[in-house]
């Protein structure tokens, strides 16, 4: 079950990411503050690019900037990789690397011996960046033995990050970096997919501000009696049947808001 802190850290997470103005900045400010929401070893983030027939990863961006060696030295044995056919997917793929081969294959691998045994990886998440069709990178995440699995629960939420994350990296491969949040991703969109009334879409908004039932009501200007049946007919809508799995279901549609912060006074 996800936790209100980790909402917040999710939001971090974009908040950062829309942040980003260059390719650099997602190794600067995007990696780091993702490994608060989920924890790795080392990281990096790829972008494709075409030579030819041929299609490879390049640039890599990494946290710590040390693991830059490692994927450089990938760059060199790419031809050998059995995961190369990430980067021609034209949908967003996600996978854990220990799932797709098993682990006497996976170290015994020209690519894990000359790459990442130096650096005792043992495992890691694989995304496949996509906007509209189009391979745009590969953003990985790695962990050490000691360090234990990637959850499934990790997964949904690189996934759920990877949402935004496609649409952010087009845009900074593009030199267009947005000024605020996704477009793509609105409440009013997934409000209007449910059919919610203008009362709901305002309890809609309110919920994901972290807002408590009071708060919620004083905001509305409606009784508490009657907030609980805005509730009862929202969550009747969206099949669910509390506010954290409402708040799971907006982050599995890609569709849980970038709220900006508030600004901090001089």
């Amino acid at each position: 079950m996800l936790e209100k802190n980790q909402f917040l850290i999710f939001n971090h997470v974009l908040s950062e990411l829309y942040r980003c103005r260059t390719y650099q900045d997602l190794g600067d400010a995007f990696l780091p503050m993702l490994r608060m929401l989920i924890p790795y070893r080392y990281a990096s983030i790829m972008r494709r690019a075409e030579a030819g027939p041929s299609i490879h990863l390049v640039d890599p961006l990494c946290v710590p900037a040390a693991f830059a060696e490692a994927e450089r030295r990938y760059m060199r044995f790419a031809a050998d990789d059995y995961t190369a056919w990430l980067s021609c997917c034209r949908e967003a793929t996600l996978f854990r690397e220990s799932d797709l081969v098993g682990e006497q294959q996976r170290l015994r691998s020209t690519i894990y011996q000359e790459c990442y045994q130096p650096f005792e990886v043992y495992d890691s998440l694989q995304y496949g960046i996509v906007c509209n069709g189009q391979p745009l990178g590969a953003l990985s995440l790695f962990r050490c033995r000691e360090d234990g699995p990637f959850s499934d629960h990790e997964l949904f939420l690189l996934r759920s990050v990877g949402t935004h994350l496609n649409q952010q990296m087009a845009a900074l491969l593009a030199g267009t970096p947005p000024a605020g949040g996704s477009p793509d991703h609105s409440l009013a969109a997934v409000a209007a997919r449910h059919g919610l009334t203008l009362r709901e879409r305002q309890l809609l908004e309110e919920l994901t501000r972290f807002r408590n039932n009071q708060e919620i009501a004083e905001a509305l200007s409606v009784r508490a009696s009657t907030l609980q049946k805005h509730f009862q007919n929202m969550f009747r809508k969206f099949g669910v049947t509390s506010r954290w799995e409402l708040m799971r279901l907006l982050l599995e549609e890609g569709a849980l808001p970038w709220v900006p912060p508030v600004p901090q006074s001089e």
